[in-house]
């Protein structure tokens, strides 16, 4: 019963910002849906993880099949430039994060946790790691952030950096004239590379597993990768957007006075340092600024993912700098973080 009411919540949402014409209207409809019964009954919603994890190999799927041999090469070209992105995203994040230790009563690791823009989860984990961490604050300045840029983005990616329409080409609904014998092959490679990266501990696993996994398969063999249609698309994009919906509690926001505007600022901050990284990687490489912005943005690579799909972007490029910054955020900054803490505890903390 707790899933229906999940489903009828999350389908509603849906349909309400479809009808508003709202950006990512079956992503970003079950997360407000979801998450305001949720406030409303006073407990958290409930939503299968693997249900999300399927939905989440279907995308990984429709994101890995635009990968060729002339991407991979430029995307090896703009490496430096990636790296340069990352660092520069992570930054302004942490500079965010000691503006909020200066604003508020929350500690300093607490606040660098918080803000910087990496995913929800992985911040978590590595908050509990380290000593004298709030979890309950990091938790809710990531929510927070993900929410400011999960709802921002899209919106200034499909309404601002393109001319507005959604075309159709960046949903192709083919597959009635697609060999279906290829297509049952590439689902078995996608479902394969997303049991593979769950083994593998990457990040994201059941996202990232099948892009990889797929966009090696399609380069290795010249087969092109039938297109997803439309409709399977948009019941993936409900299931991963009611489960952030479910693990949203909206009611443990207000516990914190005087961390909202602090983080809205530098949630703004980062946003528009991502814009200028943008115009440069766009200027540099040649790409859309719709591209490049996705490209930078501090956002997951799932929403980013959804909306790159939405507006037609560069999935290739987008993927290649989100997942640079991902793997830098959760392989090299837990070292930066509790070096930057070290520093800062030895000068300040008597």
């Amino acid at each position: 019963m707790a899933y229906i009411r999940t489903i009828i919540a999350a389908v509603i949402g849906g349909v309400l910002f479809s009808l508003i014409h709202a950006p990512l209207p079956w992503t970003l409809g079950p997360i407000v849906s979801v998450a305001l019964v949720g406030l409303v009954q006073k407990q958290p919603m409930v939503w299968n993880l693997q249900v999300r994890n399927a939905a989440l190999v279907l995308l990984g799927y429709a994101m890995g099949r635009p990968f060729t041999l002339a991407t991979l090469q430029a995307i090896a070209e703009q490496l430096p430039l990636m790296l340069l992105a990352t660092l520069v995203t992570v930054s302004a994040g942490v500079f965010t994060g000691w503006i909020m230790y200066r604003q508020t009563k929350i500690n300093f690791t607490s606040c660098l946790l918080g803000c910087v823009p990496g995913g929800l989860s992985q911040m978590v984990v590595l908050a509990a790691e380290m000593k004298d961490v709030d979890l309950t604050a990091v938790t809710i300045m990531q929510t927070l952030r993900m929410l400011a840029v999960v709802f921002t983005i899209p919106f200034l990616t499909i309404h601002i950096l393109t001319d507005g329409s959604v075309g159709e080409g960046a949903w192709e609904v083919a597959l009635q004239a697609a060999d279906m014998t290829t297509a049952l092959v590439f689902a078995l490679v996608a479902v394969a590379g997303a049991v593979v990266g769950t083994k593998l501990h990457l990040p994201t696993a059941a996202m990232l597993g099948p892009i990889l996994a797929t966009a090696g398969f399609a380069i290795a063999t010249g087969l092109p990768a039938p297109a997803v249609p439309q409709p399977l698309l948009y019941a993936a994009q409900l299931c991963v957007g009611a489960f952030i919906g479910m693990s949203i509690e909206l009611q443990r926001i207000v516990s914190y006075q005087g961390m909202g505007p602090v983080l809205i600022g530098g949630v703004l901050l980062v946003l528009l340092v991502s814009m200028g990284m943008g115009t440069a990687v766009a200027v540099l490489t040649g790409e859309s600024f719709a591209t490049a912005f996705l490209s930078t943005a501090p956002g997951g690579l799932t929403e980013m993912g959804i909306t790159a799909l939405t507006v037609g972007a560069n999935i290739s490029t987008m993927t290649a700098y989100q997942l640079t910054r991902l793997l830098f955020i959760m392989l090299v900054f837990p070292y930066i973080a509790k070096g930057i803490v070290a520093i800062y505890q030895k000068k300040y903390v008597k």
